[in-house]
C-alpha cells in the first residue's frame, strides 16, 4: 500500500454489457478447478478432469477455468490497479519503457523488446497490416515468482506499480504455483506420467535461479478503439492472429466479444465467450512442441467487439507461463507412453532448440514489419529452426514445412 498520498486514483473497471447482437461464442470445455482433490483416493476424480483437457487441448488449444480459488473481490481491485497503470499519461510512461517506442527500432542484440522487457509498451509499437499501428497499451510484469520482484531500487517501478506490488505478486504467484500445478497434473495423466513430473522438470520455481526455474510474465493489457480508417484496413482486428510462445497462458474472461480463436480443422474464426471471474487458458509453443504436436497452440485474435459494445474497453490480465530456460522443445524428453502410442515424435525437420532460444526468437517478430505488414490476415511465415513460427495450416492434409514452402512466402530473418 502506498506510504503516501497517491497521485493516482483507483476506480472500478467498467465492463461491457453482454452483447445483445445475436454472436455465438463457441464452448469451451469447462474445467472447474473444486473438483480437483489430492491424494489417491480422488485419483478417479482427477482422471475426469484430465479426460475433458485432453479433448480440448489436443484440438482447440483452449479451456475454460472456473472456481480456480482467486478471490473475485481481488481481482476486481487488481483491474482497478491495471487501469490505473495503464492510463498513466504517454509522456510519464516513457520513463518506464520495456523497450524501444516502435519494435522496428529495437536493437535486438541489447534489448528484448516490450514483448518481454519489464514495463511499458506504448501504443504504436507493434505493426498491423496495410501499414497501421496497433493501439494497444500493455505493461509486463517479470519475476513475480521470486523475491528481486519486490526491489524498487533494482526494479524501475511506476508509483501504481509500486504501491501495488504485494497484490500484483499474489495473484501471478497463485496461477503458478496453484493453478498451473494443478493443470500440469492434469496433463500428466493425460500423458500417462507419473503425476507431478511436467511441474517440477519443467515450471517448478526455486528462488533467485531464473534460468533454472520455470517463470512466467504478467501483463495487464488494454485495448482502446482504433480510428475508423484503420480499422477498416485492418479489417477490424484489434490485435493480429498469433500463437503464444511459452506453457499455459492465463487471461481474465471479459464480458466484451473481442477474443477469437481460428478454428484448427476449418479455418474459421469463433468468438469466446464469458464466465464470471473465470480464466480462459490456452496452450502456447513450448507445450505443443514438447509433446509432438499432440497439444494445438491455436491461432487467436483480437478483433473489435459488437456494435453494442464498441463505446467499451477491453482490459485484460494475462500469465504467460514459461518453461524453464534450458528445457529442449522435443517430446523426447518427456518421454510418454501415450505420445509413443499415437505416433507423435519429433519431425526429421525439426532443429533442437531450447525453450530460451524459442522465446527469444518468436517474440521478436510479432511486430516487425517484414513479417507482419501484409494484404491478408495472415503474417509472413518466418522459419526458425526447422519450425515455422506460427502453424496456421497445420491441419492441412499433407501440410508439411516442403509443402508451406511451395504454397507460401516462408523466410529466414536475423534476430
Amino acid at each position: 500500500m502506498p506510504s503516501k498520498a497517491p497521485t493516482y486514483t483507483l476506480r472500478p473497471f467498467v465492463e461491457a454489457p453482454l452483447s445483445s447482437s445475436g454472436e455465438k461464442p463457441i464452448e469451451l470445455e469447462s474445467i472447474d478447478l473444486s473438483l480437483y482433490k489430492d491424494g489417491p483416493e480422488n485419483l478417479a476424480g482427477r482422471k475426469e478432469l484430465a479426460a475433458k483437457i485432453e479433448k480440448s487441448l489436443s484440438t482447440y488449444g483452449f479451456i475454460s477455468v472456473i472456481n480456480h480459488g482467486f478471490g473475485a473481490e481481488k481481482l476486481e481491485h487488481l483491474k482497478s490497479v491495471a487501469q490505473a497503470l495503464l492510463e498513466v499519461p504517454v509522456e510519464e510512461q516513457k520513463k518506464y519503457l520495456a523497450g524501444a517506442l516502435k519494435s522496428d527500432l529495437e536493437d535486438r542484440s541489447k534489448s528484448v523488446g516490450a514483448e518481454r522487457g519489464s514495463g511499458y509498451k506504448p501504443k504504436g509499437y507493434w505493426s498491423m497490416r496495410n501499414g497501421v499501428e496497433d493501439s494497444i497499451t500493455h505493461y509486463n510484469f517479470n519475476h513475480m515468482n521470486h523475491s528481486k520482484f519486490f526491489d524498487t531500487e533494482a526494479n524501475n517501478y511506476p508509483e501504481v506499480a509500486k504501491d501495488h506490488l504485494k497484490e500484483i505478486a499474489e495473484y501471478y504467484r497463485f496461477l503458478h504455483t496453484d493453478t498451473l500445478k494443478k493443470l500440469c497434473n492434469l496433463t500428466d495423466l493425460v500423458l500417462e506420467l507419473p503425476e507431478g513430473f511436467i511441474y517440477e522438470n519443467y515450471y517448478s520455481v526455486k528462488d533467485g535461479d531464473f534460468d533454472g526455474s520455470g517463470g512466467g510474465a504478467g501483463r495487464f493489457m488494454l485495448y482502446d478503439a482504433m480510428s475508423p480508417e484503420d480499422q477498416k484496413k485492418v479489417e477490424n482486428t484489434w490485435l493480429r492472429g498469433h500463437s503464444d510462445s511459452g506453457g499455459f497462458t492465463f487471461i481474465t474472461s471479459q464480458p466484451i466479444l473481442s477474443l477469437q480463436i481460428r478454428d484448427y480443422y476449418t479455418g474459421e474464426w469463433n468468438y469466446v465467450g464469458h464466465t464470471p471471474n473465470g480464466l480462459i487458458v490456452n496452450i502456447g509453443d513450448a507445450m505443443e512442441f514438447i509433446t509432438g504436436g499432440y497439444f494445438k497452440s491455436s491461432i487467436h485474435r483480437v478483433v473489435s467487439p459488437p456494435h453494442d459494445q464498441k463505446n467499451y474497453r477491453r482490459l485484460v490480465l494475462i500469465y504467460f507461463s514459461k518453461p524453464k530456460e534450458t528445457v529442449i522443445l522435443d517430446p523426447e524428453p518427456l518421454n510418454s507412453p501415450k505420445l509413443k502410442r499415437l505416433g507423435y515424435n519429433k519431425p526429421d525437420e525439426w532443429d533442437k532448440i531450447d525453450f530460451a532460444d524459442w522465446n527469444k526468437m518468436k517474440s521478436s517478430l510479432f511486430g516487425r514489419k517484414a513479417v507482419n505488414d501484409t494484404n491478408s490476415e495472415e503474417p509472413k511465415l518466418v522459419l526458425l529452426h526447422g519450425r515455422l513460427h506460427e502453424r496456421w495450416h497445420q491441419a492441412e492434409a499433407n501440410f508439411s514445412l516442403e509443402e508451406a514452402k511451395k504454397r507460401f512466402e516462408v523466410i529466414t530473418l536475423e534476430s
